[in-house]
């Protein structure tokens, strides 16, 4: 492939940390070379989608829960030696897994048994896939793992796994470096200045020791739209009080050090496909034309007020700006270049305990346009590709919590969902069967009935609008509930069906969150 063409295959992302005016203007926007001109070939920018397996441990003899399992395995309907990587690194790290969880069951089997944990799982294993960066060049995964086996907590972290878009090779830091020497002198020193502006004195006394060591031996990194992230996990830098931190180094910042077959540069249509994390407060640059010599700035971050109160987000695009309602924080940020010559941005944000909404613009010449914002629908966990979108749905219906749902972008921006239901697989776990207290009205097969009192029923789907699905656990019947949500501030969040308040039909109502 020609230098030409690779540039121009390359996407939008050039990490920056030019400075921003206010909600004003941009100052110092990083210049670009010409391009010259591009062979007519395309590369395919892989869809991915991450299908959820779940499994429960039980001891034969006393039916004691002992684990729970969750982990996520790849599936990609591409073709090439990229999507065969994928599937097979994912099918080798399920049977890891599967190791895992054998050998965890047999250790929960081995605990004290008592009257209070005979219906919750001893121990637990979750595992979880999201994208920090997929185009034509690089795909970046973050796999997120925690276990408990007991104690005051359980352990978590996350782990970059980068792969070449095109061999499918699974790539090592090294692979991207042409001066390794300049390169770790230049990372030690942003990641140094970044743990220490950021943790303070709640970092280790020997912090530094440790990033002068990654270079020796196992970094743990991703690539997303603004650079290069570096994961430090519990205990790594800090206490476990501290979490995960992470910190991301901008492309910008590494220009000289890095192999430009994995710096993201351009991005329109056709020649630029592929889907971008946006840390939080990072200044991205982005290009709308492919004859754009001037780079436009993307950043997105809850604006800091005053401590204590919620603050907006604030989205800086070029020369616009603008700020959503009040939220306690920020979650997931995305930059979405479609190949029609679309680009998105679609991030998410809370109100509190998980109150998400999702708001999508479009980045269009020089301007943010507002196209879509869904109240409870959440990023966390999403599945972002060029085409689709996996997102997930704060149900809050009889005990139901979140639900994920297929979506597109229309035309006009808006988000379209790719079915009516939203799925709840029923699960065997005792907290989500709802004991019937008294006569409940239902649909079996389009008919009106009562279920009497004593019936078993699990929630399987909604519409969310005002109907559920459920399975009656001994008949095995399947039918239909009509629901209304309260009507004033104090029961926007109650259920009520035929006019009486759903807590009142069952023994318990789990709390969904």
């Amino acid at each position: 492939m020609s230098k030409n063409k690779k540039r121009l295959l390359a996407l939008v992302l050039a990490g920056g940390i030019l400075a921003v005016s206010g909600c004003g203007g941009v100052e110092n926007a990083p210049k670009v070379p010409e391009i010259g001109e591009a062979e007519t070939e395309q590369e395919k920018v892989l869809s991915l989608t991450f299908s959820t397996v779940e499994a429960d441990d039980y001891d034969p003899e006393t039916g004691r829960w002992l684990l729970h399992t969750e982990y996520q395995k790849i599936e990609t309907s591409g073709e090439g030696r990229a999507a065969d990587a994928l599937r097979q690194w994912s099918e080798d790290r399920a049977e890891e897994l599967e190791g895992l969880r054998k050998q965890r069951a047999a250790d929960a089997a081995l605990g004290e048994v008592s009257e209070e944990n005979q219906d919750y799982y001893q121990y637990s294993i979750y595992q979880s896939l999201k994208t920090a960066r997929v185009d034509s060049q690089v795909i970046s995964l973050i796999e997120g793992n925690s276990e408990y086996t007991g104690g005051a907590h359980g352990n978590y972290g996350s782990t970059g796994v980068n792969f070449d878009a095109v061999t499918g090779t699974l790539l090592e830091l090294s692979d991207l470096l042409t001066d390794e020497e300049g390169f770790w002198k230049k990372a030690e020193e942003e990641l140094i200045r970044e743990l220490s502006k950021t943790y303070g004195d709640g970092l280790f006394p020997d912090y530094e020791d440790t990033i002068h060591k990654l270079r020796t031996g196992s970094p743990n990194w991703y690539l997303n739209g603004a650079g290069i992230a570096f994961v430090f996990q519990p205990y790594l830098v800090g206490p476990y009080a501290m979490g995960e931190p992470v910190i991301t180094i901008p492309y910008e910042k590494l220009e000289g050090h890095l192999s430009e077959a994995y710096l993201p540069k351009r991005m329109k249509g056709p020649e630029g496909a592929g889907v971008y994390q946006i840390p939080e407060g990072e200044t991205v640059s982005w290009f709308l034309s492919v004859l754009d010599s001037q780079a436009r700035t993307l950043k997105v971050g809850l604006a800091k007020g005053e401590e204590g109160y919620a603050s907006p987000v604030r989205v800086e695009a070029g020369d616009d700006c603008l700020e959503t309602g009040a939220f306690e924080r920020m979650g997931e940020a995305v930059l979405l270049s479609r190949e029609d010559g679309s680009v998105f941005l679609l991030f998410d944000a809370d109100y509190a305990s998980d109150d998400f909404v999702t708001f999508v613009y479009e980045l269009t010449d020089g301007n943010l346009k507002e196209c879509d914002r869904i109240e409870g629908l959440s990023m966390q966990g999403a599945v972002v590709n060029t085409d689709q979108l996996e997102l997930l749905m704060h149900l809050e219906v009889l005990g139901s919590y979140r639900s994920p749902m297929v979506y597109t972008i229309g035309p006009d921006g808006k988000l379209l969902q790719d079915e009516t239901w939203f799925s709840i697989p029923p699960k065997k776990d005792p907290w989500s069967l709802l004991v019937t207290v008294r006569e409940l009205p239902v649909r079996i097969e389009g008919e009106a009935v009562t279920l009497p009192v004593g019936s078993r029923i699990r929630i399987t789907a909604t519409d969310n609008k005002g109907t559920v699905r459920f399975l009656d656990e001994d008949t095995k019947a399947e039918g239909e509930i009509d629901f209304v949500r309260g009507d004033t501030a104090e029961d926007s969040w109650s259920i009520f069906i035929d006019g009486i308040r759903d807590t009142e039909y069952f023994e318990m109502v789990p709390y969904a969150g």
